[in-house]
């Protein structure tokens, strides 16, 4: 393959994309619900959100790690598992296949990191901060494995966290991003067209009703990990925020992409 010189445009597409939030905030919930099935759900060693997973659907088929009481696995053991079974997934090996998500990647991180850290990381021992840079590289090119898949959408979810703006500045002005460590927090942000903040609020939830959940398109406020990679003028022409539905943030990523295309042609 090689370069190519596109002279159309498209529209903005969901089919690869993060759901990033605080716990029980319906992030697995909206996957499981709003994405196209067959659906296969890879939930993450150390994820507890795998109870908002329907069993017995139709269609939706999760993977939920279990740990064996009695015989610890390595954290080396574990990731050669987690990855074998993505891809025998992804590969349809376990049956037809429209979606992969990848529920709760920050934990999967973790093990990254102490199979890196020889153990030292679950220890909680110090280790070389060299060896960041190594689990980075190998938690980016599982994801970008993943992304490169012939399988139609592909969706992680993962939990929130505060990143400083400036790590040199102790006590200064932080913002939400990924719960990732290091420079990975901001990092994985480009590997994503779309990258949505899930929001629950249960403060104003009525008695006999469900929490509002909302998904945040854009930076705005203390959020700065949303993002949708389009041109200015289909950005400048979405909402901060969409119900957590996916063919409603397909729907509208569609509409903003037409009403620029009308814009261009009235020019």
């Amino acid at each position: 393959m090689g370069y190519t010189t596109p002279t159309k445009s498209e529209v903005v597409s969901a089919k690869r994309m993060m759901v990033m939030g605080a716990p029980n905030t319906f992030k697995t919930s909206a996957v499981c619900q709003t994405w196209p099935r067959p659906l296969h759900i890879q939930v993450y060693p150390g994820e507890k959100g795998n109870a908002t997973i329907p069993l017995g659907v139709e269609g939706v088929i999760p993977y939920v790690w279990q740990d064996d009481p009695i015989t610890k696995m390595s954290s080396s053991a574990v990731v050669a598992a987690v990855e074998t079974l993505t891809f025998e997934i992804l590969g349809a090996k376990h049956g037809e296949i429209r979606s992969f998500a990848g529920d709760g990647i920050h934990k999967y991180y973790a093990y990254i990191l102490d199979w890196v850290t020889g153990g030292a990381f679950f220890r909680g021992e110090e280790f070389e901060p060299r060896l960041y840079s190594k689990s980075h590289e190998h938690f980016r090119f599982y994801i970008q494995r993943v992304m490169a898949s012939p399988v139609e959408y592909v969706v992680f979810t993962c939990w929130d966290g505060r990143e400083a703006d400036d790590p040199g500045t102790k006590g200064g002005p932080s913002h939400i991003y990924p719960d990732l460590p290091g420079k990975m927090a901001k990092s994985i942000m480009g590997e994503f067209g779309i990258v949505v903040y899930s929001t629950a609020d249960w403060a104003g939830r009525q008695p006999g009703k469900l929490a509002k959940g909302e998904w945040q398109l854009l930076p705005e406020g203390k959020v700065w990990g949303a993002a949708v990679k389009a041109p200015v003028e289909v950005v400048q022409r979405l909402p901060v925020k969409v119900p957590q539905s996916l063919p409603v943030l397909e729907q509208t990523l569609a509409g903003a992409w037409a009403a620029s295309q009308a814009s261009k042609e009235a020019t």
